[in-house]
């Protein structure tokens, strides 16, 4: 039964990846963040023995807008055009997989905290889905954006 759940969980992440890069891709989807634009990021491949936060916008059509990583701890976006590697500064709450339930990623003058509740059923193999979250961004002026978000974590056995 393990076995079959960890083939459900690659072929999901799998499918989800590509569907969503070939969208992103061909229409250039963007989720506005206030001050800035999060554009679709390509497929992404997890190392062995490592795991991946995939987080999809939950706007009218889902664009894949964050993959991160717990080691290193950092966040890849896509702004304006360019692939933009965001360290985690803080976490707070449960971690799970190497990811908490609360994080902030940051660059230069980018800011995105993460605010997630993970399904913790253990239905999962090698990973856990979102049953619910956002992230939000504050601008120069202090305004503060916030963007339903969707997703899962995804572990690649070693």
């Amino acid at each position: 039964m393990a076995s079959i759940l960890k083939r459900v969980v690659v072929a999901v992440i799998a499918a989800l990846a590509m569907a969503d890069a070939a969208g992103a891709q061909s229409g250039g989807e963007k989720v506005s963040l206030g001050g800035f634009a999060l554009e679709g990021l390509p497929a992404q491949t997890l190392t062995p023995g490592r795991c991946g936060l995939f987080l999809w916008s939950k706007t009218e059509r889902p664009v894949f807008i964050l993959y991160a990583t717990e080691s290193p701890a950092q966040a890849l976006v896509r702004i304006g055009g360019r692939d933009r590697k965001l360290s985690r500064k803080a976490t707070s709450g449960e971690s799970l997989l190497g990811h908490y339930e609360k994080q902030t990623f940051t660059a230069d003058k980018y800011s995105l905290d993460v605010d997630l509740t993970y399904v913790r059923d253990g239905k999962m193999v090698d990973g856990a889905m979102i049953e619910r979250g956002v992230m939000r961004s504050r601008d120069a002026k202090g305004a503060v954006t916030v963007v339903p978000v969707g997703g899962m974590i995804g572990c690649k056995p070693a």
